[in-house]
Parts: structure tokens; sequence; C-alpha cells
């Protein structure tokens, strides 16, 4: 079964699409495991406390959204004179991305970074909605490989990468909800970045 198609076939207006897949989304941010999230918040946070780092790796619509957490957590929970939260996406170097993607193959894309970067302590979170991408799996294998701790947020049945993730959440969905998927991903990374701020006392307002 395919549950956005059906969401289609259901709707007899845009309105009332955009209504069904509303609660689509709702009963999938339902099924998710706070206990993991948490988790993976505690582990996040203990990387901060410590001076360590966060790498993020995701293809596509989850590079963006990994981007935009390297954005709330750099620049939107900076506090002067405290222990910030130092994150990067992968994914984010032009150059770099190319480069390797032309001389090492793209499954080696995070690999190679990492291997050049991670260091004892690190935090490894990866993003995919299909949890299969070549790059994805590499990447969660090498970081396991030098017993970093890994995150993953995974759609669909969560693929390889659910098996090589520490701390994983599954947005469990049928094989056309990418959308939906992907909108999991962003609210996440905002109840993430929302918490983890005022944790460390940055007031989201202006």
């Amino acid at each position: 079964m395919y549950k956005i198609a059906t969401l289609f076939s259901q709707a007899a207006s845009f309105p009332q699409y955009a209504a069904l897949y509303n609660a689509r989304l709702a009963e999938i941010l339902d099924s998710l495991d706070m206990e993991a999230l948490g988790s993976a918040a505690e582990k996040i946070d203990k990387a901060r406390e410590t001076g360590k780092s966060l790498y993020l790796m995701g293809n596509g619509g989850s590079a963006a959204i990994a981007a935009h957490l390297v954005n709330d957590l750099v620049a939107g929970a900076y506090i002067e004179n405290a222990a910030n939260f130092r994150v990067f996406s992968l994914s984010d170097n032009v150059a770099t991305v190319t480069a390797l993607a032309n001389d090492s193959g793209y499954e080696s894309l995070f690999s190679r970074q990492l291997k050049v970067q991670l260091q004892p302590g690190d935090v490894v979170m990866a993003l995919s909605v299909s949890g299969n991408s070549p790059n994805i799996i590499e990447g969660l294998e090498y970081a396991r490989s030098t017993g970093n701790t890994t995150i993953g947020l995974c759609g669909f049945t969560g693929g390889k990468m659910i098996g090589l993730c520490d701390i994983a959440l599954l947005a469990e969905t049928t094989l056309d909800e990418y959308g939906p998927v992907e909108d999991v991903f962003s609210i996440v990374c905002h109840i993430l970045s929302g918490y983890l701020s005022m944790k460390l006392g940055k007031q989201l307002h202006h």
C-alpha cells in the first residue's frame, strides 16, 4: 500500500488533501519513540559539554535539514563564553563534496570526511528516508568501527542503517511517504535544537 497515493485518491479537493496529509503527519509523529529522541538529545548535549563535535550526514532533502540543524545549534543556540555546540554537516562544502564524489565515488562521500575529521567522543548523526543510501551506510560503518556514537533518523522500515545506529528514531511509513518523513525529520530537529538551546540557557525569543 502507498499511503500518499491513497490520500490523494480519497481527496476531492486540495484543502481536503491537505487536511488528510496533516492528519497522517500527526499520526506518524505520535508513533515516534520519544525515549530514543531523549537519548539522542543527551548524547548531543554531552558532546557539547565535553568539547566534542556532532557530524551530520544526509542526501537531498535530508542534507537540507542537516544544514538547518547546524544553523539552529551553531548560530541559534550560541551564548557568549559558553560551551557551545560544535556541529558540522558533511554535505555542505560543495568543493569537498564534488571532489570526493568525482575522485572516490559518491558512496565514500561521508566516510572519507569522517576519516579525516572524526575524533574520540564525537557523535555521528545520519538522516535518510530509505535508510539504505550507500554513503550513509558506509559513513555509519566507519563511525561504529572507531567506537563513536551513531544516531539515525530514518523512515519507511529503517533500512540497513537502523542496525548501525546506537540510537535510532524510526518514522515508520509506506514507501511513497518521502514528504511526511522529511517533515518529521524537520520537526524532530526543531524539537532537539529548541530543547538543547533552552537547556544551555538561550531564550528563543528576540
